[in-house]
């Protein structure tokens, strides 16, 4: 285990002394990035499950399915750690991340591969052959191995910005840290992209292309009556359930739905035609999710209100 696309790399161990929580990672990592304000802005620009470590650092990780590995892994040698389930958002995700900061020359790929998506080696076929026309990445076998939601120029200087180490398989974080730490002390320069950021800052790759339309959340108003009715939640503690009881306008009650799960109880409701809008099925899931939240973590459950915490003895 433990190679580049075009050389052999050591697999000595590396003590990295205690592991910090993946919580504790995080906090690191944003106080790095605080620190750098007028150098990187809004970094990463793509949500994801990942940590944030050294902000000088050229390498980035992928744990690709193994989730535990992310907090196992030093963050001292690595800009950004985190994991992808599907080679097609996850991996535009990624890329976004990556590109948009040229300091990034490296992304070393281990963790377990899934079978059925096949991640890690849809970046190594990508990284190999590009996308074909219809946006399938190249002699990729697994699963949903296309990338149509980005620019054809973000995915090629993705290729041409990074090098990619394959640990495909390996879940040894001391065999990880010391090849994170080898490709760290490459001191690599920054990569050049051929047109400039518009910013001037010469720190963020702008991504060209269709940009999707990002809208402000709202805040809720209160919903109009559904004429087919309107629902009341209920937690029966005793039985372990969540009791969804169901009233016409004229508030008669004609159906009860039970269960343990919220999407159960939901899909149910919805199968049965028992609401007709969408923003009372938006309020139903969210009030039910609440109320499943609450049953198993024993916490106080009043329809309409936010959950409170109870405070530790």
């Amino acid at each position: 285990m433990g190679k580049f696309l075009d050389e052999k790399a050591g697999d000595p161990a590396l003590n990295t002394g205690p592991i910090e929580s993946a919580r504790q990672m995080y906090r690191r990592g944003m106080k790095l990035w605080r620190r750098t304000v007028g150098r990187v802005v809004d970094w990463p620009p793509a949500p994801g499950h990942f940590a944030l470590g050294n902000f000088d650092s050229s390498v980035a990780v992928c744990t690709l399915s193994s989730t535990s590995l992310i907090d196992q892994i030093s963050t001292d040698y690595s800009a950004i750690i985190g994991r992808i389930y599907t080679p097609n958002l996850g991996v535009e995700k990624m890329i976004r991340n990556v590109v948009s900061n040229p300091r990034l020359r490296y992304l070393v790929l281990c963790g377990k591969e899934s079978p059925i998506f096949k991640v890690g080696e849809a970046l190594l076929m990508l990284q190999a052959n590009g996308l074909d026309e219809q946006g399938h990445i190249i002699g990729a076998t697994g699963s949903l191995a296309e990338l149509t939601n980005l620019p054809r120029e973000t995915v090629e200087t993705f290729r041409q910005q990074i090098e990619l180490a394959d640990y495909i398989g390996e879940l040894n974080p001391k065999r990880l840290n010391q090849a994170i730490k080898e490709l760290f002390e490459r001191d690599t320069p920054a990569y050049q992209p051929v047109t400039a950021p518009e910013s001037g800052q010469g720190a963020m790759l702008h991504l060209s292309g269709e940009i999707p339309l990002e809208l402000p959340a709202q805040r809720r108003t209160w919903l109009e009556l559904d004429p087919l009715g309107y629902f009341v939640v209920n937690l029966d503690r005793e039985k372990g359930e969540i009791a969804l009881e169901r009233y016409t306008t004229e508030k008669k009650l004609t159906h009860i739905i039970r269960g343990r799960a919220a999407d159960v109880i939901y899909l149910t409701a919805i199968r049965e035609k028992l609401l007709s809008q969408y923003e009372h099925a938006a309020y139903l899931g969210a009030e039910l999710a609440k109320a499943e939240t609450a049953l198993y973590n024993n916490l106080p459950y009043e329809q309409d209100k936010k959950l409170r915490v109870r405070p530790s003895p």
